[in-house]
């Protein structure tokens, strides 16, 4: 069962996704969408999991991150560990890709992109993130071994 995958909007946008990156949309784990209100936000962290460097799927390598609405004021996405910080403001129709590897080590963490949601000062903010494994995440999905 392919659940939400088979919806022809997302499947639409993970072959738009695939084909700018290259990679196979079987190497994605299902879109996760966001939503903000006024006040709300997420502390700097990074996406990539420590505990999946060594499965089958192997860590994320990359964070597809998709701005699905305009905010009236704040909600950037801020870069907190590159010197100087980068904020992107949210735009409608505006993607960002990022790595969370090495590209000279891809099971290595890269320590570049820590990131965090500025809170959305006015307005709500709708976004979505898809991460991309090393390896195929459908597979091992399927068979529960993720």
């Amino acid at each position: 069962d392919s659940g939400c995958r088979d919806d022809p909007t997302v499947k639409r946008i993970i072959d738009k996704m695939s084909k700018v990156m290259g990679i196979d949309g079987d190497n994605m784990e299902d879109l996760q969408i966001l939503r903000y209100e006024e006040g709300q936000r997420y502390h700097s962290h990074h996406d990539y999991i420590e505990n999946q460097r060594d499965r089958q799927n192997g860590p994320r390598i990359l964070t597809f991150f998709l701005y699905l609405s305009d905010v009236e004021a704040g909600g950037g996405t801020r870069f907190t560990a590159l010197d100087p910080m980068i904020t992107v403001k949210p735009k409608k129709g505006r993607a960002l890709l990022w790595p969370s590897v090495l590209n000279s080590k891809p099971r290595d963490r890269d320590p570049r992109t820590d990131h965090e949601a500025l809170p959305v000062e006015k307005g709500t903010k709708f976004a979505a993130n898809g991460w991309i494994h090393l390896f195929d995440e459908r597979g091992p999905q399927k068979r529960g071994c993720t």
